[in-house]
């Protein structure tokens, strides 16, 4: 590699067909600066990359394992604060509403949210999850 880049010139660059940092074609610049590249392996186009900031997998599955759990059960705190105040034992042959509480023999104290075709979605403890139900 030179050190006066143009058009044309070879640099290393962040492929984002191939996920890996290859020898590319300078196809475009702007003002001194690159802006698009050719990647010689695969001939794919695209904006020119430096190399991606690399996650830990443990750091990466530790933010999506925290943040769902307190979400979920922060909202699910808050509607239980405003539902109907009847609990009604899960079965599947019954209808449900929105507000509605049940309670499942696995998942526990739950709030009907939304309501579907033969389906409801219901917020627990935990997440959210979708009940077979009779409702039409």
């Amino acid at each position: 590699m030179t050190d006066k880049i143009s058009t044309g010139s070879d640099i290393d660059s962040y492929c984002t067909k191939c996920k890996l940092m290859l020898e590319h074609v300078v196809v475009a610049m702007t003002g001194g600066s690159v802006v698009k590249v050719k990647c010689k392996t695969c001939g794919s186009i695209h904006r020119f990359k430096g190399m991606p900031a690399e996650r830990t997998k443990a750091q990466s599955m530790k933010d999506s394992a925290v943040k769902p759990a307190l979400t979920s059960q922060a909202q699910w705190e808050a509607a239980i604060g405003t539902a109907n105040v009847n609990e009604q034992a899960y079965d599947m042959a019954m209808s449900y509403h929105a507000g509605d509480v049940i309670v499942h023999s696995i998942f526990g104290k739950g709030i009907v949210q939304k309501t579907f075709f033969n389906k409801c979605s219901v917020l627990f403890r935990d997440k959210e999850r979708l009940l077979v139900t009779s409702n039409t």
